[in-house]
């Protein structure tokens, strides 16, 4: 997911079949799977792409990236960890799982074992938000989430949020931003054969805020900046305690 200051958008997979076999070889439940009554189940991760709980993360620095700036990244990245069955190791230079880019103005991460496909030259992540942003641990925390392979969550397919289409495309229209991309990033809905979890939730770190010009009737999301207790919820149940 590539994140701008208007959105995240989705970075095109590098080759299907193999993002599909690196997700089965780290974790055989990442094949598509349906409850019992035959509907899949819902929630805001893509289901193929979760890391095996219990796995540890390497996570690098792409570039000459100062201490503290570093720390500060990390301190917000393990709060995933409160819930989420995995660790990160944070280690010197870019020989990682996880390779972070934090010049630029860009904000992105590959969604899950995606990363695993990348060059070694490239990055998997970049954060180009820097410390004394006040939108700094939000994204961080929300790009962390696309590490660990959640969606975005007003692309929920019970979202149903009350879009004021026309509205909504002239909106990103004045700021140079065409119908389709406004689509492919805010309208179109996730498949929920490709994922499973909790109900919608508007509180989600992985949510966009939604102004009230953009929307039919009294309807908004302010800028979600903490996880949400179904964000933890979930990370808990795609990744938890192994039991030995």
């Amino acid at each position: 997911m590539m994140c701008n200051p208007l959105f995240c958008k989705t970075l095109p997979e590098l080759d299907a079949e193999a993002s599909r076999r690196v997700a089965m070889a780290e974790r055989p439940t990442n094949a598509l799977s349906a409850s019992p009554n035959g509907r899949s189940k819902r929630a805001l991760g893509q289901f193929s792409k979760f890391w095996a709980p219990g796995r540890t993360l390497t996570i690098g620095f792409f570039n000459d990236t100062p201490i503290v700036h570093k720390a500060a990244i990390e301190k917000v990245a393990r709060q995933w960890l409160r819930s989420a069955n995995l660790k990160f190791d944070f280690v010197d230079g870019m020989l990682a799982d996880i390779r972070i880019y934090t010049d630029g103005d860009d904000n992105y991460s590959q969604v899950g074992t995606d990363a695993l496909l990348a060059s070694p030259m490239d990055a998997t992540m970049a954060l180009g938000v820097k410390p004394d942003d006040p939108l700094f641990g939000r994204t961080v925390l929300h790009e962390f989430g696309h590490v660990l392979g959640l969606l975005h969550e007003h692309q929920h397919p019970k979202a149903n949020i009350p879009w004021d289409i026309p509205k909504l495309y002239a909106y990103f229209a004045a700021k140079g931003v065409d119908q389709q991309t406004v689509d492919i990033n805010l309208l179109d809905k996730t498949d929920k054969a490709l994922a499973k979890g909790t109900a919608y939730d508007r509180a989600s770190i992985m949510h966009y805020s939604v102004l009230q010009e953009q929307t039919v009737g009294d309807w908004e999301v302010g800028i979600n900046h903490t996880l949400s207790r179904r964000d933890r919820m979930f990370a808990r149940r795609i990744y938890p305690k192994v039991v030995a």
